[in-house]
C-alpha cells in the first residue's frame, strides 16, 4: 500500500508543510515517486514516522533524530533512559527551587513588612550558596542550622563585645570565637572545607551582611580573637622572647589565609596537580605567608609548624586538614 503525502498527512496528523520539510532535511524521504512525480510513502517509510514521531515526543530535536536513524536507528529503550534522566535533573531542580523559596519565606516571615532590601538581601543569598556549595552541601548546612539556635545568641554576643569595646585578645573575645568556630563547624558536619566556603561567602558576598548580622568587621574580629586564642597554645612550645616576636607578626598575617586556603582547597578537590603552575604559585605564597607570622625567622616556623602537626586545637577551624596539608607539602617539595 503506497500512501500520497496528503493522505499520510491525515493519518499521521502532521501538516503537509511537516512532511515536506522533512523530506527537504532528509529526515523522511518517500521511497517512491508516481509517474506524475507524487511523494508516495510505503510501510518501511511509515514505520520510520513512528520512529521519529516517538522520539519527537520526548522532546528531541530534529537534528538527534536524524543523526540517531542515521546510525541504524534510534534504541528507544536508551532514548527514554536519557528523557527519564533528563526528567530527574529537571525534578532535583524544581526540587531546589522550591526549598529555596520555602526559605525565602521563612526568612521574610521575620519581617511584618519585607521591604525590598530584605527581598533583594533573601535572593542574593539563595545566588551566593549556590556559588559556593553543592547541592549536597547546602542541604547538610540547611538540615544542621534547623537543628540549631546558637547562630543568633553568638551574634548577639559578638555585636555586644564590639560595642562594648573588647579587644580580640580579652577572654571574653576568646571564648567567644571559640563558641562560634564551633557552632559553624557543626553546621557544616566537621568538615574544614565547608568552613572555608563558609568564610568565602560571607566575606565575599557584603549583601549577605544583612541577613546574617555579620560583616567584615566582625569576621576580622573572630579571626583575630582565634588568633590571640592559637597564641596561648604556641607558648608551649616558644621562649618568651619568641612569643613577644609572634605577638607583633602572627596576627597580622591573620586575614590573608583564608583566600589563599580556599584557593588550595579548590585545587585539591579539582584534582589539580600538586606541581601545576597555580598551585606552585599558591604554595610559594603558603611558604611566604608562614615565615612572615614567624617574623623571617626560619627556627621559629618550624617550632610553629611542629606545634600545629601536634595540637589538635590549633588545627581546628584553620581549614586545614590532613588531606590539604599533605596537598600543600606535596607542593612544596616540588618547588
Amino acid at each position: 500500500m503506497l500512501l500520497k503525502i496528503g493522505q499520510l498527512a491525515r493519518r499521521s496528523g502532521l501538516s503537509v508543510r511537516a512532511l515536506r520539510h522533512y523530506d527537504d532535511i532528509a529526515l523522511l524521504t518517500p521511497s517512491v515517486r508516481s509517474d506524475k512525480g507524487y511523494r508516495l510513502y510505503d510501510s518501511a517509510d511509515v514505520a520510520r514516522l513512528y520512529r521519529i514521531q516517538a522520539l519527537r515526543r520526548l522532546d528531541l530535536p530534529l537534528t538527534d533524530i536524524q543523526a540517531m536513524l542515521a546510525d541504524g536507528g534510534a534504541s528507544l529503550p536508551h532514548v527514554v533512559a536519557q528523557q527519564i534522566a533528563s526528567l530527574e535533573r529537571q525534578i532535583a531542580q524544581a526540587t531546589a527551587l522550591h526549598g529555596q523559596l520555602r526559605d525565602l519565606q521563612a526568612q521574610l516571615d521575620q519581617h511584618h513588612e519585607p521591604s525590598m532590601d530584605n527581598w533583594l538581601a533573601a535572593l542574593e543569598r539563595m545566588a551566593a550558596g549556590a556559588r559556593y556549595f553543592t547541592d549536597a552541601e547546602l542541604q547538610t548546612l540547611k538540615t544542621r542550622r534547623g537543628q540549631s539556635s546558637a547562630n543568633a545568641e553568638l551574634t548577639a554576643t559578638l555585636h555586644a563585645l564590639m560595642a562594648g569595646g573588647a579587644a580580640p585578645d580579652s577572654p571574653q573575645a576568646g571564648a567567644l570565637a571559640r563558641r562560634w568556630i564551633a557552632t559553624l563547624l557543626e553546621d557544616a558536619g566537621g568538615d574544614e572545607g565547608m568552613l572555608m566556603k563558609l568564610y568565602a561567602m560571607n566575606w565575599n558576598e557584603p549583601t549577605l551582611h544583612t541577613l546574617s548580622g555579620v560583616d567584615r568587621a566582625a569576621m576580622q574580629f573572630i579571626s583575630h580573637a582565634m588568633a590571640h586564642r592559637r597564641l596561648a597554645i604556641y607558648a608551649n612550645y616558644c621562649s618568651p622572647a619568641e612569643m613577644a616576636l609572634l605577638r607583633r607578626h602572627y596576627v597580622a598575617q591573620t586575614d590573608a589565609w583564608p583566600a589563599l586556603i580556599c584557593a588550595l582547597r579548590n585545587h585539591l578537590n579539582d584534582g589539580t596537580s600538586a606541581t601545576s603552575p597555580e598551585v606552585q604559585a599558591l604554595a610559594r605564597q603558603w611558604q611566604a605567608l608562614s615565615l612572615a607570622k614567624a617574623a623571617g625567622d626560619a627556627a621559629l616556623q618550624a617550632r610553629l609548624r611542629h606545634a600545629f602537626e601536634q595540637e589538635s586545637e590549633l588545627r581546628t577551624g584553620s581549614g586545614i586538614d590532613a588531606p590539604l596539608l599533605a596537598y600543600v607539602q606535596g607542593a612544596m617539595q616540588a618547588l
